[in-house]
């Protein structure tokens, strides 16, 4: 029979190689022909487009194309794994559950004496064992690997949990079903060499006994599985394919405000685990493209090694996701970092992010800054002083294209609108859509170089 399959396909083999020779003998066919037919196909599958030349352009993790030579693959992310991630049962859930299936096993009929003991012991050893290892190598198998996640959630995993942890509680769990997988193969193979009725009962219970005590020794590791789940499960589902407006600044210059008014509807709070102030995020349309708009952690002017878990989420959403980035500069005095600090820290992401991600510059509480035109409090005139006044104009002319706003008064909310819109229109082609999204290419390292191991 392998023989004569063999032969089959050797033959058509054959018919194809010398068709192919007949078309290349009467001009219909050429290696080019048959590289660009390969090439599209290929792009077709990658959801790439094929070149006359036989290269094929894929998308970059800022949504940009570039071609590719013929062959050379790109990794291709789907967002959403955490909401993915199995529901993992407690430890002792599993293994009560597992014995009592078990135990309801019985012997195959028409079998006697020891015969039927030595079948029935092997069987319910093969269930014990079978229904502890099914479930561990399903919940490893729904971890994926830190490689494998989008970017952004790779950073989200980086800074909510670390790299490290994960992958160790995963190979734990798949070390542990391993384990009593040799235990329980090793009993019922016994059993089944065993002579009398006694025997073959004694070694089951020897065999049960064994999985569960190696269980239960290792049934932590489970139990951390589960909360790594939940707490991944948690996080909040950042929109990976949909155009993001990010207000970033220093702390408490009035990017929620910002949000807020910029939001055809009420703004939701999405809350992470390692922080405990609540990120605001709010949807608007603009030719009938949905774009979501989100203040960001406030960050400090420090080297970016010396940054927390939290600012380190803004550096992420701007580096991963579809971002076009409103800086946020407030000259009222009232944030609690002075203008020459947020001066350099918007130099320092301007330098990193304005090349790729489009860019506007917003001076908020306009209205309680008497050079942006704000008609101060009598009693509070007094308190600006001549060199804050100075350092106010400077900043204006250091960035001459800012829009002045007030959210609370309304001042410059229509204008930051219409520019926001004309901006994101002309920057549409270098946002991700929702296929080109998920493309992109990671260095050898494959974790982001700006987050430490925690």
């Amino acid at each position: 029979m392998l023989r004569m399959a063999t032969t089959t396909t050797w033959r058509r083999s054959g018919e194809r190689r010398r068709r192919e020779g007949w078309l290349a003998a009467s001009g219909r066919w050429s290696s080019t022909t048959a590289t660009l037919a390969t090439s599209a196909a290929s792009a077709r599958a990658s959801g790439g487009e094929a070149n006359d030349d036989g290269r094929t352009n894929v998308y970059d993790a800022d949504g940009g194309s570039e071609t590719k030579p013929l062959g050379e693959k790109k990794r291709v992310y789907r967002p959403g794994a955490f909401g993915r991630l199995p529901n993992v049962s407690p430890a002792e859930q599993l293994i009560v559950s597992a014995v009592k299936r078990a135990g309801r096993v019985t012997a195959t009929k028409g079998l006697k004496d020891a015969a039927r003991e030595r079948n029935k012991s092997a069987k319910q050893l093969d269930a014990l064992t079978t229904g502890v290892c099914k479930p561990l190598k399903e919940y490893v198998k729904g971890f994926p690997a830190p490689e494998r996640l989008h970017p952004f959630e790779r950073a989200l995993l980086e800074l909510t949990l670390s790299d490290k942890k994960y992958r160790m509680t995963i190979e734990a769990v798949d070390s542990m079903r391993k384990g009593i997988l040799g235990i329980g193969k090793g009993y019922a193979s016994q059993v089944t060499k065993t002579t009398g009725i006694k025997d073959a009962e004694e070694m089951r219970e020897k065999g049960f006994a064994e999985v569960e005590s190696y269980y239960r020794r290792h049934a932590r590791y489970v139990d951390d599985l589960k909360s790594i789940a939940q707490l991944l499960r948690r996080l909040p589902v950042a929109e990976l394919e949909t155009p993001t407006v990010a207000l970033v600044g220093a702390p408490n210059v009035g990017k929620s405000s910002l949000v807020r008014v910029l939001s055809s509807g009420t703004p939701e709070v999405c809350n992470y685990p390692f922080t405990t102030k609540g990120i605001k995020m709010g949807h608007f349309q603009i030719a009938d493209q949905r774009h979501v708009v989100t203040d960001t952690p406030g960050l400090i002017n420090r080297a970016a090694d010396e940054r927390n878990q939290i600012e380190l989420l803004t550096i992420a959403t701007l580096e991963h996701l579809p971002t076009c980035v409103i800086f946020v500069t407030d000259l009222s005095g009232l944030s609690g970092t002075s203008v020459k600090d947020q001066l350099e820290l918007r130099e320092e992401l301007y330098n990193q992010f304005a090349g790729r991600r489009p860019w506007i510059d917003v001076f908020s509480k306009a209205a309680l800054v008497p050079v942006l035109g704000g008609e101060t409090d009598p009693d509070m005139a007094s308190l600006w002083l001549e060199e804050e006044l100075e350092e106010a104009k400077s900043a204006m002319e250091r960035i001459p294209g800012a829009t002045q706003t007030s959210a609370d008064e309304g001042w410059g909310i229509d204008e930051l609108k219409d520019r926001l819109a004309q901006l994101l229109k002309e920057h549409k082609r270098t946002l991700p859509t929702a296929r080109s999204a998920t493309r992109c290419e990671r260095s050898e390292e494959d974790k982001p170089a700006y987050i430490q191991m925690l």
